[in-house]
């Protein structure tokens, strides 16, 4: 696009979108930054609004950090995940993290069910070489969750959230000063 055209479709562009338009500058062209600003500056824009657009990315970041990173599985979905690891069986709810874009609750989902598959398939496996009544078996396998689950809690997750509360959080403590 040659800067006409570029000057014709942001002049029709909200203020929000202009100012996205500079705030992810290295998506775009230099042309198309230099255009957008040119057209920021042609509606005198307010410091104000200026301060409510970043209020609003802040908050979405927030958000998206929370979807992500803070808000994990329930200890029923483990759980679930953990002993129902078929894919035919669990693919529904996978696929609702997909489209949700929940990252984390994706990855333990897939964490719990691959275990619970190694775990079950190493109990046949000694089985086999062993004799253990199903009762044996079964109960090994609920007691394999326990330290899955601690991994998970205290190495995996923890370490996870420590790292960006405190990545986070000095974040917030200089937006308030």
């Amino acid at each position: 696009m040659n800067r006409e055209d570029l000057e014709k479709n942001y002049a029709v562009l909200s203020t929000n979108e202009l100012l996205e338009i500079v705030d992810r500058k290295f998506d775009y062209t230099e042309l198309a930054v230099t255009v957008a600003l040119e057209e920021i500056n042609k509606r005198n824009i307010s410091e104000e609004h200026i301060k409510e657009y970043k209020d609003e990315q802040i908050a979405k970041a927030r958000a998206f950090i929370k979807k992500n990173i803070v808000d994990d599985l329930n200890l029923f979905q483990k759980i679930t995940f953990f002993f129902i690891w078929l894919p035919l069986l669990n693919f529904p709810f996978k696929q609702n993290f997909r489209d949700g874009n929940f990252i984390l609750k994706l990855k333990q989902a897939n964490y719990y069910s691959l275990l619970g598959f190694i775990f079950m398939m190493l109990l046949g496996f000694i089985s086999g070489y062993y004799p253990l009544s199903n009762l044996t078996v079964f109960t090994i396998w609920f007691l394999s969750f326990l330290p899955a689950y601690g991994f998970d809690e205290y190495f995996n997750r923890k370490r996870l959230v420590e790292r960006l509360n405190v990545l986070f959080g000095n974040q917030e403590e200089n937006d308030e000063h």
